[in-house]
């Protein structure tokens, strides 16, 4: 039995007061708003459960670096299960170095657990308006990503993905991770506020992960919000369920992956073992080229790059 519930993410009134109030502005103004309105019209969204049976197993197989996350997980799922409750979690932050795949594994979970998924960089986010929106007395003054993301979503309680965190521009008033102060907070998150819509959200049931590299970057504020888990490399066992789970991604997902044999060569695998998720992805996908290229489905070791003295890993913890 689901245990969802209907959930507003917005009162009715307040929309209908802001649609009345844009009839004596320009069309211009109205087409900014429009589409937004015409989705918030209807604010009730469904306030999704997971089922208690969700398994976990085949997860822990591919990303075995991410097991501490993955408990955190699996054990709210079953208490809020239990309780006939619907899917809610603190905000989370997956910190380590580059390429061992957190935002890919933020993702993939996302489709375990059966939530809408949403991705934004802050080493691409420019200032807090394209997060929480700009005054439409501006010219281009228009919605920002978390108000179109809760209008888009077809549930109150979206994983949204704050990639590369501690990228974010510093030193600014409108420095984008200023936005999250508030959105972290799930008492002020419900009267989060779009510049341009000028009506309150709720945005308190959003589920936040956020990954970064360099946790220093990340101010103390932002990181006592959220559940910090230091991400390492995999174990070097693990390693060979790692590289086959980036092989099987890479044909299920390519165009080119039908043209390849199912499973990857022991002496690829071998290989691999030594290098970073997003390495052995990279490798991959070279070697499936020049393997196609040569008419074979089959990659092999020489298909290889030569991989560069850093990207060898040393030790394995």
């Amino acid at each position: 039995m689901s245990n969802d519930v209907i959930y507003p993410i917005a009162d009715f009134n307040s929309v209908k007061k802001r649609v009345d109030s844009l009839r004596r502005r320009s069309e211009d103004v109205q087409s900014r708003l429009a589409q937004t309105l015409k989705k918030l019209w209807n604010s009730e969204r469904v306030l999704r459960s997971v089922p208690i049976n969700i398994r976990f197993d085949e997860l822990r197989l591919r990303f075995p670096q991410f097991e501490e996350v993955i408990d955190f997980y699996e054990n709210t799922v079953i208490s809020l299960a239990r309780l006939s409750l619907p899917f809610e979690i603190p905000p989370v932050l997956l910190q380590g170095d580059p390429g061992l795949g957190k935002t890919y594994f933020a993702s993939e979970l996302a489709k375990l657990i059966n939530l809408p998924f949403f991705e934004i960089s802050l080493a691409t986010a420019t200032s807090s308006f394209s997060l929480s929106g700009s005054s439409i007395q501006w010219a281009e003054g228009t919605t920002g990503f978390i108000c179109e993301t809760l209008a888009e979503s077809e549930v109150a309680n979206p994983i949204i993905l704050i990639d590369e965190i501690d990228k974010s521009l510093t030193g600014s008033r409108f420095n984008p991770m200023n936005v999250f102060y508030g959105l972290l907070e799930s008492h002020s998150a419900k009267r989060f506020r779009d510049e341009a819509l000028e009506i309150e959200l709720d945005a308190s049931k959003i589920i936040w992960i956020a990954t970064g590299n360099y946790i220093e970057n990340i101010p103390a504020p932002i990181q006592s919000r959220m559940r910090v888990f230091n991400i390492r490399q995999p174990k070097i066992e693990c390693m060979p369920h790692v590289v086959e789970s980036i092989y099987a991604h890479t044909i299920n997902t390519k165009a080119y992956g039908k043209l390849l044999d199912k499973r990857l060569d022991d002496s690829v695998i071998t290989t691999l073992v030594t290098q970073s998720p997003r390495t052995i992805r990279l490798a991959i996908e070279e070697g499936a080229f020049k393997a196609i290229r040569q008419e074979r489905t089959q990659i092999l070791v020489n298909d290889l790059p030569v991989f560069r003295k850093e990207n060898n890993r040393v030790g394995f913890i």
